[in-house]
């Protein structure tokens, strides 16, 4: 597929409210390739947010992937888009599962030890939450 063509398709693509994506041409840094931002709304996911339910929201909560497009045909991208969005909502889902009294995240993404329990050794630190 033409870049091009890739970043037309995603940027017309509509996921849950609240989320959006922007993608751009990436090939003056890799070949055939889209940079996709994924804009969503998130919440504070402190320990003690969670009795609460956590009611802070984070405005501007965001994660950067590039996609290789040029072997792609629409099915394949759109495949290759769910598959960034799926790593952003497993992140999250991580941060927030809570083991109460104590609301422990056993799988915590931010933390060494929530890794390692996840399997995830080397982490996700290029992860591009801000």
């Amino acid at each position: 597929m033409e870049v091009k063509s890739a970043v037309r398709l995603i940027n017309q693509l509509v996921y849950k409210p609240g989320w959006t994506l922007e993608a751009e041409d990436n090939t003056n840094r890799f070949e055939g390739t889209v940079k996709v931002k994924f804009i969503f709304p998130a919440f504070q996911s402190e320990r003690e947010l969670a009795e609460e339910g956590y009611p802070s929201h984070i405005e501007g909560s965001w994660a950067e992937f590039r996609i290789v497009v040029a072997d792609c045909d629409d099915a394949e991208l759109y495949r290759r888009v769910l598959e960034k969005i799926m790593t952003v909502e497993l992140h999250e889902a991580r941060e927030f599962l809570r083991v109460p009294p104590t609301f422990w995240a056993p799988f915590h993404p931010h933390r060494v030890d929530g890794m390692k329990r996840w399997g995830d050794g080397e982490g996700d630190l290029s992860y591009g939450i801000a």
